[in-house]
């Protein structure tokens, strides 16, 4: 199922101790919204998940559970979004789509709650030559929270399998454009992919994952629409292109409404 909607168109460190281009940021005390967000962001520091992360998630339930094929559809789309100059990707998970993608020309900043997913993704990013890692940084932070005034304008901005780990309802997680668009270029386009749970199909084995992510507060996703997202997106940028494909919601965003 596709459906597609297109609208005319140096750091500060504030913790002494961090290690080089590391950013440990102010958003990071614990106020109920950051303390429910990191509990879906706590399981990555499991290493035995971030082991099979790609296996498991990217691979059999991206493709069985949500009908939406990685290679065919969400990293094709990840690669289409992803601008020469400065890159920021916000839920880096493994680093997957990152090590997936030609990042010559582009400076990568990485953004997590999760120190554990940030150490992986950069290692793993420098392992396969894809960065260097004097040129990458780390940001230890809340996205619910603005950028730490440091950060630069990007030209690109990616949040994939993120908005569904997120507490509250839909208007509760899009807020997060209501600040990340300040930090986006006039030209530069935000994107990203998530999991809905109104309004699509779900089999058996995605209701089953479905019903364990949110027991476990992996997800908070079961009220999540896409013509809700589609709203959202649309009152904080000027053109807005999304699309279902299985029980995936595509989108990209772009000229930021400031």
């Amino acid at each position: 199922m596709a459906a597609t909607s297109t609208l005319t168109q140096r750091p500060v460190f504030t913790a002494p101790a961090a290690p080089a281009n590391m950013i440990r940021s102010d958003a990071m005390d614990q106020t109920p919204s950051s303390e429910a967000s990191a509990r879906g962001a706590a399981i990555y520091s499991q290493s035995w998940l971030l082991t099979i992360y790609d296996w498991w998630v990217l691979g059999i339930v991206s493709t069985y559970a949500w009908a939406c094929s990685v290679p065919n559809y969400t990293l094709p789309w990840f690669r289409s979004n992803v601008r020469k100059g400065q890159h920021l990707d916000i839920g880096v998970g493994t680093g997957y789509y990152l090590a997936q993608t030609d990042l010559t020309g582009v400076q990568v900043t990485l953004a997590d709650l999760n120190q554990d997913a940030l150490d992986a993704t950069k290692d793993r990013l420098v392992a396969e030559g894809k960065v260097k890692a004097e040129d990458t940084r780390c940001l230890l932070h809340d996205i619910t929270r603005p950028l730490p005034p440091s950060c630069p304008k990007f030209d690109s901005m990616s949040l994939y399998y993120l908005l569904h780990c997120m507490p509250g309802p839909v208007p509760a997680k899009t807020a997060i454009f209501s600040h990340l668009k300040h930090n986006l270029t006039p030209d530069g386009v935000i994107s990203g992919a998530s999991i809905l749970g109104q309004d699509v199909r779900h089999n058996l084995f995605g209701r089953l994952i479905m019903a364990f992510g949110n027991w476990n507060g992996m997800f908070d996703n079961r009220a999540d629409n896409a013509v809700d997202f589609d709203d959202a997106l649309r009152e904080h940028f000027h053109e807005v292109e999304t699309q279902v494909r299985g029980v995936i919601f595509l989108w990209r965003a772009s000229k930021p409404k400031v």
